[in-house]
């Protein structure tokens, strides 16, 4: 009883902080967006940095500008960013220092499915970027000017990503470099859509799945070295391989809560998922608080990862009929677990949502960790020589293959997905205010209330 009042009383208490900074967010930031609104619709020149990865489509690549000028005015006082668009063939790179003319003009709101509207403007005032130029010209002026550690991490990146490209081909190298390190950019738009019809989508985008199976691989490899000295190492690794991957609000939930476990070993206490999970919030809320309401990788990695905490146990406990070798009972009821638990609010924010998810993820997440053993094994020979990453490659290809075939399978099922019209968000209210009460109220009788005989989930 008492260790529920302490649970009931820490959530309540980070959910009048995270209500405080938020409020207080809007009060003073509001401005920001409209300094440069005597440009918009201009043709204008623009100078300053690189400040993350550039990502690369089809036919073009995208970068965030932190603008240092405008028009030969160099006094910015305001921390702006423009997301310019460019020819996906030209070589730009984090840290460069360019100089972009083209159109200014701010973002804007636009339709999607069933007649829902995506705050695109808030999406991007989120990571302060407020204007954008979609046809350029551009000037490198000069090389190596933010962060000299994610420039040296960035071009590792792009150097691992080459070494699997060259042995694998497209698009197996999409795919095994959206396993290991986060990179979709060649994926493109009809593979996506077939990882997001066959309920896999996340882990392409490196969810908290693929980061767990990383922590876990840094602890296994540096488990030969003296406790505390494994330890801090792991601390170090899974920082630098979260700068690596770039940093989007899954991967950074994910390594606050590794870090925060590692932590608790360092100093012998007990770690407490429930309250890491809080605490990762906490933290992020902090440093942006826009993402509570305009970031959904943050929305929905919290709700997963929360839906796992409050409701694999119970669920696994009602599946015990099912054996657990390989895993595959605790798959099961995880799979189960994130995707009551996430549906409503995908249904909500997207209007569609794969309904053979769990049979895909099933037939498909038990061979992730291997793949992503062999990618990496495959990546870092290619670095000693062609031939030794080629010996790899050719069992990272097979698995792939097996991947990529259930992927598109199940996807082109005519029954895959399903869409839903626009619906009110209040039901999606009601949705969590009843898995709440039943997590916080009634938590002995989850299993009678949802995974009885007599239920038809």
């Amino acid at each position: 009883m008492e260790y529920r009042k302490n649970k009931i009383h820490f959530i309540i208490i980070t959910l009048l902080i995270i209500t405080v900074i938020v409020r207080f967010y809007y009060s003073v930031n509001d401005r920001t967006r409209f300094i440069l609104s005597d440009y918009v619709g201009q043709n204008v020149i623009l100078q300053g940095n690189i400040i993350d990865e550039p990502v690369k489509r089809d036919f073009s690549q995208i970068f965030i500008l932190h603008i240092d000028c405008i028009e030969s005015i160099c006094d910015m006082q305001d921390n702006i960013n423009a997301r310019i668009t460019a020819d996906r063939y030209m070589e730009y790179r984090y840290g460069d220092n360019v100089k972009v003319s083209g159109k200014l003009i701010m973002p804007f709101n636009f339709k999607s499915n069933g007649g829902r509207t995506f705050d695109y403007i808030n999406y991007l005032a989120k990571d302060d970027i407020y204007y954008e130029i979609r046809k350029s010209n551009i000037e490198i002026i000069s090389h190596d000017n933010e962060n000299w550690i994610s420039s040296r991490l960035f071009y590792f990146k792009s150097k691992f990503l080459y070494n699997l490209e060259s042995v694998l081909g497209e698009p197996h190298s999409a795919l095994a470099g959206g396993l290991v390190v986060g990179d979709k950019s060649s994926l493109g738009k009809e593979l996506l859509d077939d990882f997001r019809r066959s309920g896999l989508i996340h882990i392409v985008v490196l969810s908290g799945y693929n980061i767990t199976i990383i922590a876990s691989s840094i602890r296994r490899i540096l488990s030969f070295l003296p406790r505390n000295i494994s330890i801090i190492l792991g601390l170090i690794s899974i920082i630098l391989f979260g700068m690596l991957v770039g940093g989007g609000a899954t991967v950074v939930r994910s390594c606050i809560m590794a870090s925060i476990a590692l932590f608790a070993e360092f100093i012998r206490r007990d770690y407490d998922v429930m309250r890491a999970l809080f605490l990762a919030a906490i933290l992020m809320l902090i440093h942006n608080p826009s993402i509570l309401l305009h970031d959904p990788s943050f929305q929905l990695s919290f709700l997963a990862t929360l839906g796992l905490i409050i409701l694999a146990s119970p669920i696994e406990n009602r599946i015990s009929f099912i054996t657990e070798r390989l895993g595959i009972r605790s798959l099961i009821a995880s799979t189960l677990a994130t995707q009551i638990f996430i549906s409503p609010f995908i249904l909500y924010i997207m209007g569609q949502i794969s309904i053979i998810g769990i049979v895909v993820n099933i037939i498909v997440l038990p061979f992730i960790p291997i793949t992503m053993l062999f990618i990496s094994i495959t990546g870092f020979l290619g670095f000693i020589s062609y031939f030794l990453s080629q010996l790899t490659s050719f069992i990272s290809y097979i698995l792939l293959s097996y991947e990529l075939f259930i992927v598109q399978y199940f996807a082109r099922l005519p029954f895959a997905s399903i869409e839903v019209p626009k619906f009110s968000i209040w039901i999606v209210v009601g949705f969590y205010v009843f898995y709440f009460a039943i997590f916080m109220k009634l938590p002995s009788i989850i299993s009678q209330l949802i995974f009885s005989k007599k239920s038809s989930i």
